[in-house]
């Protein structure tokens, strides 16, 4: 019998916040924009890929080769998510120091549409989920995020880990960080998905792409403190180096 490959990583359990009173067209956005933040995090995924594999070989592929025409890696990607039961998802990545910034990406897209999700993140040890999600895993980073999902009533960002004290310290600055997110604006969600797409890019750049000007962008973001979601996603990556074995 095979052994499962048994590593740290991170897995996101959610699902959308009032599917019930939705109407059918809405509901079908939203899933749209999780599909394409899934497509997202896996073209991150490639580049980071491609930009290892041109540091250590000058004969690896370029982009293009590792994405297919719909932008779908055709390698075997370090994240994946998926739909399922309607209104719930779940999202996998051998890189748990960007569960953060993907959990962040989810709920500011489906918040630039009005609406949102819970999400129980937890980061633990965890074997390869075979898709679909019906397919059983019990490995502890599943278990947790799931655990934790069915225990979230008016909170929208949960963390656990196996690690106790790791844990309690990203469950307490995400419970604030949740907070500051639940009452963005639909306008402030718009621009904060624009800059999060580019957070390197010039404002002015960034508002051509909502048809603003520059400082109506800047006081659009700047409301919605963004330096807040990036702080503490910088935090999150450190305190991570922490936990994660050497």
């Amino acid at each position: 019998m095979k052994t499962q490959d048994i590593h740290y990583a991170g897995v996101i359990t959610g699902d959308l916040v009032g599917s019930t009173e939705m109407s059918e067209s809405t509901r079908q956005d939203c899933l749209a924009a999780l599909e394409r933040c899934f497509l997202q995090f896996r073209q991150h995924d490639a580049s980071q890929r491609v930009s290892s594999q041109q540091a250590s070989n000058h004969q690896a592929s370029n982009h293009s080769q590792i994405l297919d025409d719909s932008g779908s890696d055709v390698r075997d990607s370090d994240t994946m998510g998926e739909i399922y039961r309607g209104d719930a998802f779940q999202l996998y990545t051998r890189s748990p120091e960007h569960l953060l910034s993907m959990a962040l990406t989810i709920r500011i897209a489906l918040k630039s549409l009005g609406e949102d999700a819970r999400l129980s993140l937890a980061v633990a040890p965890a074997s390869e989920r075979q898709l679909p999600v019906r397919m059983a895993n019990n490995s502890d980073a599943f278990l947790l995020s799931g655990r934790h999902l069915d225990g979230m009533k008016n909170q929208r960002l949960a963390f656990s880990s196996n690690d106790e004290e790791f844990a309690r310290d990203a469950h307490m600055v995400l419970s604030l960080l949740d907070d500051h997110i639940t009452p963005l604006t639909t306008k402030m969600a718009v621009a904060l998905s624009v800059w999060m797409r580019q957070p390197n890019a010039q404002h002015a750049e960034l508002a051509k792409d909502l048809g603003i000007t520059r400082s109506a962008f800047t006081r659009i973001i700047n409301r919605a403190n963004y330096t807040r979601i990036d702080d503490t996603c910088r935090w999150y990556a450190g305190r991570l180096l922490r936990y994660l074995p050497k």
